[in-house]
């Protein structure tokens, strides 16, 4: 496709030259922001990297002393007593009272890290979930949710979660070890609740806005500052973790509590194995100052486009204001009508056009009015042959002197047949209508029906079901009576007896008219079978002036009958309460029957 042959000289100047320097400037763009954002991200996530590995080491320090102090707990042999001890009530209360008071209750207050033990054993002497020392019966363990990582090691750390203290439910994660004997015997089992606040407040002492995760050697989520990405989310992060330290740019395709899927994802553990940090970055916060070189250089470039308006605006209105002009004038010819002026100041090749444009128009001028002449002329001819055809005055003065003539003779049923075409022919002239009422094209058919009874005798039965107020809208003349002459022509050949139904009703977009018969039905090649040279043009002429009239969705179709013999044609019409305007096309009845 060339476009100095579709479209506007100027604005092909014009969008030339202003795509181009958007597509250099686009290039530029691109090409400068990825250079930017990497080096960027390089050198965020080095940095990252630093912070990351020192924090690594102070959380290892603090949770590595939690391992140490439960290992401690787990072999004291206080606790190891009072977990075996069996007997009275007041011993067992004492052992415990003691046991807390000299050894549990000193190491929670001298720790900033530890928030609380859970101890599960057999036989508890009492249950208070809000202390911050609980003795909790064994058969509880089971019924929670970190039981089964517990149930296949010694020790375990878990998650975030909540537990019941004095001063109500507070956020802690836990570190959950066996309490067995030397001989492999388990007595119960020890948990240690560390304050989330204080490990928090180690990995955010650098003030950094940024979403860290702590994760366990199996990539299970221990804790989190900010935001808390679902499962989903963190195997989406885990996919690109490789080695101790890295970095990664995500797009987390996961859904989730993230409020930005497209991440710079840095990663640090301290040894293979064990704890890992992940820092994750929305990306646009890293790429901030690519962007805004990126869109400096956009700016550049419209500035440079509107430049390129000036210039090309300039050079293409000199050369396009002559054939716009031109042009103007071709469209506003109008034969037979004066034209605007032509310019004469052109002496180049616009000048040219312009003259020839102007001989142009002279000639076709003369062509015009010898047309015009030749038109009337023929005009004048045809009104003089519909002078001599018959006039329908004449027509139903006969018909009404035969009749009077029939009576006079006796001719009765000679009279009434007369009577009948001068019905049908008053309805199919109808004033010149194309359109009449439904009542009107009814009784059309009722007539001919008569004039049939008349050579068939009883033989012919008809019915006609049409509701009363379908009987005021229009349709096109001579529409049914087509369908019911070929029922009685085709369908009843050979037959002494017949009957026909007629049925109309009205749907939401239009109106649906069924013509039964209990004939011979439709042969196999009625399509395609030739028509007979003196019929069969009825029914296609009621085709297509209703596809001309009104075309798609309205329509005649033609079929046998279901569960019998006999055809059936189906006309579809719309509902029309006014004449419409049939001389411009079918376009005005589409629009207000069509929905």
């Amino acid at each position: 496709m060339n476009p100095f042959r579709m479209f506007r000289i100027d604005y092909v100047f014009f969008f030339s030259f202003a795509a181009f320097i958007a597509v250099l400037i686009t290039i530029m763009m691109i090409v400068s922001y990825r250079f930017s954002a990497n080096e960027q991200a390089d050198s965020a996530s080095m940095y990252q990297q630093a912070v990351l590995q020192q924090l690594n080491k102070q959380l290892t320090d603090q949770m590595s002393a939690v391992e140490q102090t439960s290992l401690a707990v787990a072999i004291n042999s206080p606790l190891v007593n009072y977990l075996t001890m069996k007997g009275d009530y007041y011993a067992r209360k004492t052992a415990r009272d003691e046991l807390n008071r000299d050894y549990l209750a000193p190491m929670l207050n001298s720790s900033r890290s530890m928030f609380s033990f859970q101890i599960y054993m057999s036989d508890p002497l009492q249950v208070d979930p809000n202390a911050n020392i609980q003795y909790l019966p064994l058969a509880y363990a089971s019924r929670e949710s970190w039981y089964p990582a517990v149930d296949k090691a010694d020790f375990v750390w878990i998650g975030q979660r909540e537990v019941g203290s004095p001063q109500g439910k507070q956020q802690v994660i836990s570190f959950i070890r066996k309490i067995t004997t030397p001989d492999g015997v388990n007595r119960g089992i020890l948990i240690i609740n560390v304050r989330v606040k204080f490990l928090q407040d180690i990995l955010t002492e650098d003030n950094s806005s940024a979403s860290r995760l702590l994760l366990d050697s199996g990539g299970r989520m221990i804790m989190h500052t900010r935001i808390a990405p679902p499962p989903g989310e963190i195997d989406a992060i885990l996919k690109e973790v490789s080695g101790d330290a890295g970095h990664a740019h995500q797009l987390l395709e996961a859904a989730g509590s993230l409020p930005e899927k497209n991440m710079l994802t840095v990663w640090s553990r301290t040894a293979p194995g064990s704890w890992m940090l992940v820092e994750l970055t929305p990306w646009k916060d890293i790429t901030g100052g690519s962007v805004r070189l990126a869109w400096t250089m956009a700016a550049i470039g419209a500035a440079a486009i509107l430049l390129s308006v000036f210039f090309t605006l300039f050079l293409s209105r000199n050369f396009t204001v002559p054939i716009r002009k031109l042009v103007q004038l071709m469209q506003a010819f109008n034969p037979g009508r004066k034209g605007l002026p032509l310019p004469t100041e052109y002496r180049n090749e616009f000048g040219s056009l312009f003259n020839g444009y102007r001989k142009l128009t002279e000639r076709i001028e003369t062509l015009y009015q010898s047309l015009e002449q030749q038109y009337k002329a023929q005009r004048e001819a045809e009104i003089k042959a519909l002078q001599a055809m018959i006039n329908p005055h004449f027509l139903y003065n006969t018909l009404d002197q035969l009749n009077w003539m029939a009576l006079e003779a006796g001719q009765e049923e000679i009279s009434r047949v007369l009577e009948l075409m001068g019905q049908m022919f008053r309805i199919g002239l109808s004033g010149g209508e194309s359109l009449i009422q439904m009542q009107d094209e009814l009784l059309h058919v009722e007539c001919y029906l008569k004039i049939q009874q008349f050579k068939r005798g009883q033989g012919l039965d008809w019915e006609i079901n049409c509701p009363e107020d379908l009987r005021q809208l229009l349709i096109p003349k001579l529409t049914l009576q087509p369908f019911v002459e070929n029922a009685i022509v085709h369908g009843f050949h050979g037959r002494s007896h017949g009957r026909i139904v007629l049925n109309a009703e009205q749907e939401d977009r239009g109106i649906r008219i069924r013509i039964r018969d209990d004939g011979v039905g439709l042969r196999d090649d009625w399509k395609t079978r030739r028509r007979h040279p003196t019929g069969g043009y009825g029914i296609r002429n009621v085709t297509e002036r209703i596809q001309v009239f009104f075309g798609p969705p309205f329509g005649v179709s033609l079929r046998n009958r279901t569960g019998g013999s006999g055809t059936e044609a189906e006309i579809y019409l719309p509902k029309l309460t006014q004449q419409p305007d049939l001389e411009g096309g079918r376009s005005d009845v589409d629009a207000r029957d069509r929905g």
